[in-house]
């Protein structure tokens, strides 16, 4: 796997390089393609020092124009190859695809690595957070799906102002296609074909900042609702029938019919207080 990492300034030449990856034909892009926001610091965690993909590898931030905001964006591709393949042969692949974005020419890191040594990757981070404590500290993670139509505004806001000195965590984000999703299952997604996942994947040690963290979760799910935004939450935690209403939107009558026909007396799932139960089933 050629594994790759470059760094933008500007959202929209992000997303716009991001959409057009992943609405390629199979075999005209990079067979992964994910991103991340990040800090414009020397943070360790969530500022220039989390891009690399290699120790070796130095982040300059003298490339990095002098009026840039206080986040940058990172886009993370990766191409497979064989064996067999010549390196020249995967470097023209390579380079046909990237001369097509606009990333910042000199804040780019790559490297070759086994494909299971690309898979595994999410598990090495797991262990050195497991190795350092980290694991068991708690996780108020946030994540949310949210419409092409709607990403700009939030990223004017919630990125470059409520979170701009980053979450302890990686704080993803890129863009999914609607027509991959199996309209068949309950899940309810944002309107149009392109829409984005928004995680934000904190870890922080346990006491007062959970709770500071959590109610900033709340506070950031409070202004896409003020502001009319166009988002799911997951997974989500209601308190009413009515945030759930408005969670399956037009797709709630299908899914009290589902459960009307295959959970009648209601005996799953009570704990999310969606539909209470009717019938009290004696041993």
């Amino acid at each position: 796997v050629r594994w790759i990492r470059v760094v933008y300034t500007e959202f929209e030449e992000f997303t716009r390089d991001a959409e057009f990856l992943v609405t390629q034909e199979e075999g005209e892009s990079f067979d992964y393609v994910e991103g991340f926001v990040f800090s414009n610091s020397d943070d360790p965690i969530n500022g220039w020092p989390s891009v690399p993909l290699d120790p070796d590898h130095e982040f300059n931030p003298a490339y990095i124009p002098q009026t840039t905001g206080s986040v940058l964006y990172c886009l993370e591709v990766a191409l497979h190859y064989r064996n067999s393949d010549r390196p020249s042969t995967v470097d023209t692949a390579v380079s046909r695809l990237l001369e097509r974005l606009g990333f910042i020419q000199r804040l780019k890191f790559q490297l070759n690595v086994s494909y299971v040594e690309f898979l595994l990757r999410v598990k090495q981070v797991e262990e050195h957070a497991k190795a350092n404590g980290n694991w068991d500290s708690p996780h108020p993670w946030l994540n949310i799906f949210i419409s092409k139509s709607s990403i700009v505004g939030f990223d004017r806001t919630v990125f470059r102002k409520m979170l701009k000195d980053g979450v302890g965590g990686p704080m993803l984000i890129y863009p999914l296609l609607r027509s991959k999703w199996d309209s068949r299952t309950s899940v309810v997604l944002p309107e149009g074909e392109i829409f984005y996942i928004v995680a934000l994947l904190r870890f922080v040690p346990k006491g007062p900042t959970v709770e500071k963290l959590v109610a900033q979760n709340h506070e950031i799910i409070k202004w896409c609702n003020k502001e009319g935004l166009d988002f799911k939450l997951y997974l989500p935690h209601y308190q009413s029938k009515e945030d759930w209403k408005r969670h399956f939107g037009n797709q709630w009558t299908r899914f009290v019919e589902r459960k009307t026909s295959f959970d009648p007396m209601a005996i799953l799932a009570p704990g999310q207080k969606i539909f209470k139960r009717t019938h009290i089933i004696k041993p």
